[in-house]
């Protein structure tokens, strides 16, 4: 059975979803934080589990945009961009 763009793309945009929570999460913290001179250990703590709990979406997504892209031969930054429109993400300025 051969595999849709657009259910991939809804695959892929899902995990750009993923990412933006987990971005959107870990400046709240830093928000929240403030400066990072006077962070506690239980401060340096609480980041860096955020941070690892981060780095999961961002890897599947990247893995999957590489994955994908090399499957079907598409660009990977043409297929990212189109993930990031599908999304509602406003395009980077290298992407117009």
């Amino acid at each position: 059975m051969e595999i849709e763009l657009s259910d991939v793309l809804d695959e892929l945009v899902e995990l750009q979803e993923a990412t933006d929570e987990a971005q959107a999460e870990l400046t709240r913290l830093q928000e929240e934080l403030g400066d990072t001179a006077h962070w506690t250990d239980e401060q340096h703590v609480t980041w860096r589990d955020a941070w690892e709990d981060a780095r999961e979406p961002w890897w599947l997504l990247d893995t999957a945009l590489e994955q994908y892209a090399d499957t079907t031969g598409l660009d990977r930054d043409e297929l990212e961009a189109m993930v990031r429109k599908a999304a509602g993400l406003v395009p980077r300025p290298d992407e117009e």
